[in-house]
């Protein structure tokens, strides 16, 4: 990915340097793994973007907040909700900025944007408080990266030859000034020079243009902030035209950072969004989880903590009421002030070792008893502090076994999660094709060849009969209610065998299934005999229809199945004899306990595992999870064999 140039930053930065100057810090998000956002109050507000190895700038996009922030967004919250920007900077004209903030003291946000960068809080003597990626120790003083040749301060030719002049030019150019290829090649090509020449064959002539062009890219008279696009698709920003683009589109902007902004919001929010969706959740879940260990552990100290201070209390009753007497009377007589001045003499000569400090305003002092630090509240008696103890050591219990709950609760949707994240894995891949018209609905073909249609539900019911049921065709339902109406289409032509397969799709996908029943009956009759009108005094509900005369029954086993057809890169579904005709791969289906959801799944990750190697990948992106659970039948199901076909 496109990360931001020493250039773009001092453009950036030149930018908003004003625009955020005095702004306050509103929140800080940390999205996972390596985006820092600061929303920012001031004249209006403002989203800061510091992505590490990337990118820095205003964004008018913003991404969704984390349900949950990281330990780092709330360390960032911690030093700086509230402070003021005081400064914007680009340190030595490197790929690094420094955010400079201030409010009891000064704090530094540095963004590293080089290979893989980092975020570091330091303080204002740049000693690292806590850096996004650990590889900075804390406590340590940041160490900047090396001065290196800034473009725009070079004066004359003689100068630029001593930076460039140890290698070919374009190397020079690309390394030691620190361009980059893409400028490199960009200010040769302005300047006329091959880029293959070498540095000391550089005439002054040359030497001079090449300055020029440096000039142009890094000290423009105006800047043209723009994204460079090949067929509508953006592949470039630039803070200036260059020549490299002069065939592709352009697409300007009123300032850089709008630009920088667009093309990236373009380019991978989707993306981006797409893979925190598949792991944020179990990241979120896997942080909920150590936080909630890390809880139970806390709760498990203080109940003992506490449990063990009541004990203390009894333990040296005679000790600890002889200074509570000593202390109550004291105070009550002299007052807390001179209390405080005695005290503060005999530890002088180091006695009352125990006490540990005063605190006039709870009317209490603090004892150190066997390592443990005991609040002696002088309005209370011994038994008194020590039942506030062990009242607090009961809550904690409390608190102890609503966290053992939630950690139980957290690991079943750490289950569910992974379920998920398995899902979107399947779901990675698609293939796209052109769809028939049939699609939409509940189709199958039969191993005969014929094509039945179903409605998926009231609406479709009665618009398949509305719209595509034809005189040649059949009219299946089963008789109870609830479920796809079926056409078999040109059914009065086709053999047993279609007719048969047709009452079996009709019962698959009807109240049967969803009621577990494992057979039932399914009656057939002629489009003519089928009437939306009811009779005298009688009511039709959405996608019912009146059936005259005579009907024709016949009762099925419920038994589905899910295949992949390969030749027309699709997936079938339906009774198993057309499933099997027309499938290369396919898993069979009976009444079960897992729900669509989980079958769907299953059926998906079952189908990938059967294919062979050099077509897996296309299996993979035909049978995603939720294409399968268009041909499931409602209801529960489970998976009770396997096949594939080894076609000729």
């Amino acid at each position: 990915m496109r990360s931001m140039s020493s250039l773009d930053i001092s453009v950036v930065v030149e930018e908003i340097s004003e625009k955020i100057q005095d702004a306050r810090v509103d929140k800080i998000y940390h999205h996972i793994p390596d985006e820092i956002r600061i929303r920012l109050r001031g004249n209006e507000r403002i989203d800061l973007v510091i992505e590490a190895g990337v990118r820095f700038h205003p964004t008018k996009f913003p991404k969704v907040s984390p349900r949950f922030p990281s330990s780092f967004a709330m360390l960032l919250r911690k030093h700086l909700e509230n402070a003021r920007i005081a400064s914007v900077e680009q340190h030595s004209f490197d790929r690094v900025i420094v955010l400079s903030f201030e409010r009891e003291e000064k704090k530094h946000v540095i963004g590293e944007l080089f290979s893989k960068g980092n975020v570091i809080l330091t303080d204002d003597d740049f000693r690292v408080i806590m850096p996004l990626k650990h590889r900075i120790k804390i406590g340590s003083v940041y160490s900047f990266p090396d001065p290196r040749p800034d473009p725009r301060k070079i004066k004359n030719s003689r100068e630029l030859r001593n930076i460039i002049c140890d290698r070919e030019v374009v190397r020079g150019l690309a390394l030691n000034l620190g361009t980059g290829g893409l400028y490199a090649e960009e200010i040769l090509e302005r300047a006329g020079v091959d880029k293959s020449k070498k540095c000391e064959e550089l005439s002054d002539e040359e030497a001079e243009r090449i300055l020029i062009a440096i000039h142009e890219i890094y000290l423009p008279e105006e800047i043209k902030p723009h994204i460079v696009l090949d067929q509508g698709r953006f592949i470039d920003f630039q803070p200036v035209e260059l020549l490299k683009y002069d065939k592709f589109d352009r697409k300007y902007f009123d300032t850089y950072w709008e630009a920088i902004d667009t093309f990236f919001s373009s380019k991978t929010v989707q993306k981006v969004q797409e893979i925190e969706r598949k792991s944020e959740t179990l990241e979120r879940l896997k942080a909920r989880y150590r936080n909630q260990i890390e809880a139970k552990k806390r709760f498990e100290n203080e109940v003992k903590r506490l449990r063990r201070t009541g004990d203390l209390i009894y333990e040296n009753y005679q000790r600890i009421e002889a200074i509570h007497s000593a202390f109550k009377k004291a105070v009550e007589s002299r007052g807390w002030k001179d209390v405080a001045e005695i005290v503060e003499k005999e530890k002088k000569k180091g006695n009352l070792k125990e006490i540990i400090r005063l605190i006039p305003e709870e009317n209490a002092i603090d004892v150190e008893i066997d390592g443990f630090m005991i609040r002696l509240w002088l309005r209370k008696s011994i038994h008194e502090i020590a039942d506030e103890y062990y009242s607090k050591a009961k809550k904690f219990r409390e608190k102890l076994e609503g966290v053992m709950k939630a950690l139980r609760k957290t690991q079943e949707e750490m289950e569910r999660a992974e379920e998920l994240e398995e899902r979107k894995l399947l779901s990675s891949v698609r293939v796209t094709r052109k769809r028939e018209w049939y699609e939409r609905y509940r189709w199958y073909i039969t191993s005969e060849g014929y094509l039945v249609v179903g409605g998926r539900n009231a609406e479709m019911n009665e618009e398949i009969v509305s719209k595509h049921m034809e005189k040649y065709d059949l009219f299946f339902h089963t008789e109870t209610p609830g479920g796809t109406v079926a056409i078999l289409k040109n059914g009065q032509k086709a053999g047993k065998k279609s007719i048969a397969e047709a009452c079996e799709f009709a019962a698959i996908y009807s109240a049967l299934w969803r009621e577990g029943k494992f057979s039932g009956e399914v009656y057939y009759v002629l489009p003519e005999q089928v009437k939306k009108a009811a009779k005298a005094g009688e009511y039709l509900q959405r996608g019912s229809f009146f059936i005259e005369g005579k009907r024709n029954y016949r009762r099925v086993s419920l038994k589905a199945a899910v295949g992949v057809d390969l030749k027309n890169l699709r997936l079938v579904g339906g009774p198993v004899d057309g499933v099997a005709e027309h499938s290369d791969y396919y898993a069979v289906l009976e009444i079960g306990d897992t729900d669509i959801n989980g079958i769907s799944v299953q059926v998906a990750k079952k189908l990938a595992e059967m294919a062979r190697e050099d077509e897996r990948h296309i299996v993979r992106g035909i049978a995603t999870p939720d294409e399968v659970a268009r041909f499931l039948p409602p209801g529960k199901s489970r998976i009770s064999s396997l096949h594939s076909i080894q076609k000729q």
